[in-house]
Order: structure tokens, then sequence, then C-alpha cells
């Protein structure tokens, strides 16, 4: 974005595209606040509308985990490095907006120096890596598309802009682009940017973002895979135990069978052709999984509360989880699952080899039945 781009009938993608991605990859923050439940009211019946065909249920999947701890050093600094990047790319845009309105308050024409000395774009730089820190931090299918979708329209933007400046500014204009990338610093520039493509070629732009969505979408599904490798579970062929705590499998198994000890969790065992049991630590407090009624959940707050637990005390949810094909087994329950139906929760402990009793389990998580982070 520089000062001199002007105002036309495109200026409108600009607010659009970037409120589009707001709404689609800021979910988390909304999840967090008390705006929670009227922001779903809206925006969880276009998700319960995907999950409805098996064709599109796959866009409401997260692709990284989201709640549980994993055996895997990489997967564990995701989401740390998710909200460094956001605030990285805030800041960045931050700068970029005093620099670009403060060049229009003292009238002093295009802006060359600070951010702009590196790439032509730095607002549209800033909200790039915004976006990817997002997309780490709340890793849905949807999102991961959103964000790769709106890259490219500010590619768009960016070409539409600098032929604006090209005409107001001409050849120094020409030489600044010549020594500058257009959106990413030229270390990382992959096609060329001096603004001699003449704005952006439609039929190729398409075909490399249909090879790029490709791309990116395989590499989604096998980071899927792997994550699945890396939390605690395990799949026997009509039952998943997992837990979003890294418990030993014989923690999990342990717990299992002390459940199955209660009649009304053996009894949910024998009637259902497939179940999601999950093992969480009692002190934990994990509002993405329908353990806390609303009351509870009103009381503790938002977010995740997933501290060091000290004793063996478990709550173990039963859940029936929802999937378009009835022959799933094994890792196929949690991979092709898009959510979950609580039927059970009951509390063990592994010290003492007690169960504890049945706690009382909403329907849906607060936000409504829509779908949630399996892992």
């Amino acid at each position: 974005m520089n000062s001199a781009t002007q105002t036309n009938g495109w200026t409108w993608m600009k607010p659009a595209i970037w409120g589009f991605y707001l709404v689609v990859g800021l979910e988390f923050l909304f999840m967090i606040s008390p705006f929670a439940l009227h922001f779903y009211s809206a925006y969880g019946e276009p998700l319960r509308w995907l999950t409805a065909s098996p064709v599109t249920a796959w866009l409401t999947w997260f692709f990284l985990p989201h709640y549980s701890q994993t055996a895997s050093p990489i997967l564990s600094v995701v989401k740390p490095l998710g909200f460094l990047l956001a605030e990285l790319g805030l800041l960045l845009f931050l700068i970029g907006v005093v620099q670009i309105y403060g060049s229009k308050l003292l009238r002093r024409g295009a802006v060359t120096g600070g951010l702009y000395r590196v790439v032509r774009h730095p607002q549209y730089f800033a909200l790039s890596v915004l976006g990817m820190g997002v997309t780490l931090i709340w890793p849905r299918f949807l999102v991961l598309l959103s964000f790769v979708s709106m890259l490219f329209v500010y590619y768009i933007l960016a070409a539409w802009e600098e032929k604006l400046c090209l005409e107001r500014y001409g050849e120094s204009y020409r030489q600044y682009q010549q020594r500058t990338g257009r959106i990413f610093p030229r270390i990382f520039r992959i096609s060329r940017s001096d603004g001699s493509d003449n704005g952006f070629r439609w039929r190729r732009g398409l075909a490399i973002y249909a090879v790029t969505v490709s791309v990116v979408l395989i590499l989604a599904f096998a980071a899927r895979a792997i994550s699945l490798d890396a939390i605690a579970a395990r799949f026997g062929e009509n039952v998943v135990v997992l837990s979003p705590a890294l418990l030993a499998d014989v923690e999990l198994d342990s717990a299992y069978r002390l459940a199955l000890t209660d009649p009304q969790a053996a009894g949910i065992v024998e009637r259902e052709q497939q179940l999601l049991v999950y093992v969480v630590p009692v002190e934990w407090f994990l509002p993405d999984l329908p353990l806390h009624t609303e009351a509870e959940i009103r009381r503790v707050g938002g977010g995740h509360h997933t501290a060091a637990f000290s004793d063996r005390k478990y709550k173990l949810l039963f859940c029936r989880p929802r999937l378009h094909s009835d022959g799933a087994t094994g890792r196929e329950i949690v991979a092709r699952a898009h959510g979950q139906e609580p039927l059970g929760l009951v509390r063990v402990d592994l010290d003492s080899g007690q169960i504890l009793g049945w706690d009382e389990i909403p329907d849906h998580v607060i936000w409504g039945d829509i779908p949630t982070p399996l892992f």
C-alpha cells in the first residue's frame, strides 16, 4: 500500500478480503471472548453446513494439534510460534500505518524509507505474517485456504496499486521497484516483481494458485497424519482412547480399563459401533471439549488451563464420533470425524483403583453444536 494509491472500484477489496479472513481466521479470539455465543449464532451455521457433506466436512477439520500435548518438539513450538508471528505482524502493520499516513499528513509524497525500503507493500507483508500466525494458532483447513487465498488477492491488489504509482511517479518509481520486493523481501522472491509483468496475468495466476493450494493441502494432510502419531492415543478397531495430556500408553490403558469396571461405561462401549474416549486430568479445563457445564465455564472463564498435574485422577469422556462413513476403524475414527457427541463423563482414581463418580455433561460445547478441534 503506497501513498500514491488512488480510490477506484478495486479499493473495496482491501477491507472486504481482510474482513473475511478476520472472521474466519480469528475465530479463536471469539471462542475465548464473551462474544463467542453471539459470533457462533451466525458463523456456526456455515460450519454446520460444511459438515453436512463428506465433500466439504474436511474444511472444518484441524490439521495440527490445538489443545493436545505432543511427543514432537517441532509440533510443540507451533502454537507459540503462531502467537509470535501474529504479534510481529501486528507490530509491522502499525509501523506501516504510521509511515504511510504520516507521509500523507505531511505531504511528503511517495514513501520509500523505513519498511518501504525493503518491500513496496509492507502492510500486505505485515498482514501476511499476522495471517500465518493466526493459521498456526487456529489450524482449521478453512483458515488455511482463506490465508492462501488472501495472499493471492494481496498480489493482485499490489500489482494494481503499482500500476497507479508508475503512472504518477514514472521512472523514479520504476527504479524503486528494481531494488525492492513487492510484498516479500527479495530474498524470498520467487517471481519477477519489478513491474515489467504489467500486473497480474490471470491464466498464469490461476494456475499458480491451483498448484499452490494443492501443495499446501497435501502438506496439511501430512501434518495431520504426523500429529495423530505424536499425540497420546491408543487406536483400537472400534474404540480410540486418546488424551490431550502426553500420557504413556499404559496410563491410557489403565484409566480406560478402570472405567470399564463401571456398568454404565461398559454399557456405552457395548452398544456403540465407534467410540472416542478422552482421558483428561481432573485439574484440566478444556472448553473445546464437551467436558464442562455452562456454569463451570462462566465461573472459570475462557481459554485452556492445562497446568502440570500431580495425581492420577482423570476424567474419561465417552463420545460418539460424527462420521459420514459407518465403516471407519482405528485411526480412521479420528481422521474422518468432524465432531463428537458426548455420551458420558466418569472420574477415576488410578492410585486407589476407584470410580469416583459420573459428572453432568452438556449436549455440546458452550458455543453450540459446531465442529471443534478433536485433538
